[in-house]
């Protein structure tokens, strides 16, 4: 599908944006991450309203415009619209901002320990733009990557940070996502 297509390539350029952003010019990233969030989602959001709005048109140009005046016909397209288009950044936005109000609260409860101020925008924005069934695996990946790197990297007693695990493990999950997950039989059965 194209429109996968343009949002895979959308996602990754946004979140090699951010990489770049975070190695070059990280005393920038604080008053960069937040709305580059929001304005990723409003993006990604006003695209699929294109999607479905062309949709529609091709829908009610041919033999369903007799069904999409109706309303029932209509709740049909909105459901047909929100399961091939819109379910996949609906629950991954949510993902994501349950992830980053979880860690926001955690972060601030223990006096700000566990994260840097921007890297649960990071994190979320990680986890929005790789889609779902992706940021299901996006974050134990990034989890996993840490032990590990922690167990082969980092002295007893010492902590390692996640900060510069994030956007590298979504650009890879939404290339793993994009070129070999998605055809994979059971990928379709995260799908409703």
């Amino acid at each position: 599908m194209a429109g996968a297509n343009i949002l895979f390539y959308f996602a990754v350029a946004v979140l090699g944006a951010m990489l770049a952003l975070q190695i070059f010019w990280r005393r920038r990233l604080p008053a960069i991450v937040a709305p580059v969030f929001y304005g990723s989602a409003a993006a990604v959001f006003a695209y699929l309203g294109y999607v479905s709005y062309l949709q529609y048109q091709a829908f009610n140009a041919g033999v369903l415009s007799q069904v999409l005046s109706t309303r029932s016909g209509f709740a049909w397209f909105f459901n047909y619209v929100r399961l091939h288009f819109l379910n996949e950044y609906l629950l991954s936005l949510l993902g994501a901002l349950v992830m980053w109000l979880i860690a926001e609260y955690f972060n601030k409860r223990r006096g700000e320990v566990f994260f840097e101020r921007e890297e649960t925008y990071l994190a979320g924005l990680g986890a929005f733009l790789v889609g779902y069934p992706g940021w299901l695996f996006y974050l134990p990946t990034v989890l996993i990557s840490g032990i590990l790197a922690s167990v082969v990297f980092v002295k007893k007693g010492e902590r390692l940070p996640l900060y510069h695990f994030w956007l590298p493990i979504a650009i890879v999950c939404a290339v793993v996502i994009q070129f070999w997950a998605q055809y994979q039989p059971w990928w379709g059965q995260f799908r409703f």
